[in-house]
Parts: C-alpha cells; sequence; structure tokens
C-alpha cells in the first residue's frame, strides 16, 4: 500500500511539471518566399538530435549551404547559413516557429538589411 501511495505521489508531480519538449523538425522541409514579385523556392534538409540541429539549405546561390550553430528550444528552431551572392558572402539568421507540418521562418542577414518571410511544409505529409 505504501508503494501505491509513493507511486501515486509521484505520478502527480510528474503531471504539475510542465512539458518541456523540444520539437522534431528532422527531415525535409520545402517552402518559397518572395523576391521581387518573383517566387524562390527553398529546400530544408534537417537532422535534430537532442535539439541541437544540423543539415543544409539547397536553393541559395550557394548550395547546399551547411546550417550553423542550429538548435530548438521549445518551438522556435534556429540557424544560420553562408551564402554569396554577386561576389560577396552573407550571412543569412532563420528564426522559425514549429507546428506540427510546416515551420513559419523569419530569416534575413545579419545585419538586418533585408529580411524575408517564408514558410515551410515537410515534404511527404
Amino acid at each position: 500500500m505504501t508503494n501505491l501511495l509513493r507511486l501515486a505521489g509521484l505520478v502527480s508531480l510528474l503531471a504539475a511539471l510542465p512539458a518541456v519538449h523540444a520539437a522534431d523538425v528532422s527531415g525535409t522541409w520545402k517552402g518559397a518566399f518572395d523576391s521581387q514579385g518573383s517566387s524562390v523556392p527553398l529546400t530544408f534538409h534537417l537532422t535534430n538530435v537532442a535539439g541541437a540541429v544540423t543539415g543544409t539549405v539547397e536553393r541559395l546561390p550557394t548550395t547546399p549551404a551547411e546550417i550553423h550553430d542550429g538548435k530548438i528550444d521549445g518551438d522556435t528552431v534556429t540557424f544560420w547559413v553562408n551564402t554569396d551572392y554577386q561576389g560577396q558572402t552573407y550571412k543569412l539568421v532563420y528564426t522559425g516557429k514549429i507546428t506540427a507540418r510546416q515551420i513559419a521562418f523569419m530569416f534575413g542577414t545579419e545585419d538586418g538589411s533585408w529580411g524575408a518571410e517564408l514558410t515551410a511544409a515537410k515534404a511527404g505529409t
């Protein structure tokens, strides 16, 4: 009986704690952003291991662009990539809000001089 009460107390305690689970973004995600009236498609190949995100972004001028410092905090994913445009290298910073079937990204240059929005859907869903 004592063990049953201890188990019930432990279950109650665990149920009272907030659930902190990192969303899993592993897989291929596809979306497009608007650039001066043209749709520019991007493909994200993401891997999530213990909250660390790695992978690549395809269809940038420098492709594939390797993901750096990727991480997930709750339902937010962040990372950056380097890409070349007209002979100059730019650091693009991505912040995405994760839901079950999509990631809503805000991304742009590190200095804030350019930015765009993009919603990527998980391929195959």
